[in-house]
């Protein structure tokens, strides 16, 4: 059995990980979605780039992911 990651999954994985982080960072620090010096570039580098990541790999995710929710 081969243990390794591929690098598609390698390259999701850190994507999430950038995600979850970047969530946590914004949610428990005082830094702002947007302010009048840096714009929207901190919730962008901290939720918008990884979340582009992840669609530009699997495009269909968001679309089926809302399709459970609403099947609920």
């Amino acid at each position: 059995m081969n243990d390794t990651l591929s690098p598609r999954r390698l390259r999701a994985l850190i994507a999430m990980a950038w995600l979850a982080a970047g969530a946590l960072l914004l949610l428990l620090t005082p830094l702002t979605g947007h302010s009048e010096s840096l714009g929207w570039t901190p919730a962008f580098w901290l939720l918008l780039a990884p979340a582009s990541i992840l669609v530009a790999m699997k495009p269909g995710l968001p679309m089926s992911l809302l399709a459970a929710l609403f099947r609920r």
